[in-house]
C-alpha cells in the first residue's frame, strides 16, 4: 500500500493534483515507522539464523520488538488515517472515471525531464543524507517512467528497469543503515538497564555489520554514479 501511495503522490504531483499528492504523502508518512519495524524484524531473523547473535539475545530482541507500542499511534490517529484513506480512494475512483486530460503525456514528459536532470547530478558528497536523497530521486524518476510506459510510451521501459535495479541497490544499503541505527539504540538501552551481556553482544554485532554496511554503501554510491552517467549520456544523445 505504501508503494501504491507513493506512486499516487508522484503521478498526482506531475499532473498538478497537489491536494491529492499531499493526501497520499501524509498517509505514507504515517506508515513509515511500521514499515521500518517490519524490515528490522526480518533482518533480525536473518542475523539470528546466521549465528551472529546468540539465541537468547535474538529471542529477547524479537520479543521486545514484537511488543513495541503500535507505531501507528493512538486509536484516534488510526481512525483519522482510515478516513483520509477512504477520501483518497473516493477521489481516485472519481478521477479514474473521467477521460484522461489531453495534456497528460506532456505533463509527465516535463516532470520526467526534470527528474532526469536531478539524476544527472550524481551525489557530489559521500555522506549518507546525500545518498538517501538520491535514492528518493531515483524512486520518483522510476515512477514517472512507468507512468509513461502505462500511457503507451514504451521507449521508457529501459530507463524504468535501470532505475528499478538502482533503487534495489540503494534500498539494501538504506535498510541495513536503519537497522544498525536501531541496534545502536537497543545497545544504549541495554547499557542503561544494566543488561551487560546483551549490550556486549549488540556491540559486537554492530561492529560485525559495519563492514557489510560499508560494502553496501560503496555499491550504492557506484550504482548512483553509473545511473547518473547513463542519464547524462542519454540526455546528450537526445
Amino acid at each position: 500500500m505504501r508503494v501504491a501511495l507513493r506512486r499516487v503522490a508522484a503521478t498526482a504531483g506531475a499532473l498538478g493534483r497537489r491536494k491529492l499528492e499531499r493526501r497520499a504523502r501524509k498517509i505514507v508518512r504515517s506508515l513509515s515507522a511500521d514499515r521500518q519495524l517490519e524490515v528490522d524484524r526480518a533482518l533480525l531473523t536473518r542475523i539470528s539464523r546466521l549465528g551472529l547473535l546468540s539465541e537468547d539475545a535474538g529471542t529477547a530482541l524479537g520479543a521486545r520488538w514484537e511488543s513495541l507500542p503500535d507505531t501507528q499511534g493512538s486509536r484516534a490517529d488510526a481512525v483519522t488515517r482510515e478516513r483520509r484513506m477512504r477520501r483518497l480512494q473516493r477521489r481516485l475512483r472519481a478521477l479514474a472515471a473521467q477521460p484522461q486530460p489531453p495534456d497528460t503525456i506532456q505533463r509527465l514528459l516535463a516532470e520526467r525531464s526534470d527528474a532526469e536532470a536531478a539524476l544527472a547530478a550524481a551525489p557530489d558528497r559521500n555522506d549518507d543524507e546525500t545518498l538517501h536523497r538520491f535514492r528518493l530521486l531515483t524512486k520518483r524518476a522510476r515512477y514517472l517512467a512507468e507512468d509513461l510506459v502505462a500511457c503507451g510510451r514504451t521507449e521508457f521501459e529501459p530507463a524504468a528497469a535501470r532505475e528499478r535495479a538502482a533503487q534495489d541497490a540503494l534500498g539494501r544499503w538504506n535498510d541495513l543503515r536503519l537497522f544498525l541505527e536501531r541496534l545502536r539504540r537497543e545497545r544504549k538501552l541495554a547499557q542503561r538497564r544494566g543488561a551487560v551481556r546483551l549490550a556486549s553482544e549488540l556491540d559486537e554485532l554492530v561492529r560485525a555489520l559495519e563492514g557489510p554496511l560499508a560494502n553496501l554503501r560503496r555499491e550504492a554510491r557506484e550504482t548512483s554514479r553509473r545511473l547518473s552517467n547513463v542519464v547524462t549520456h542519454a540526455a546528450r544523445s537526445a
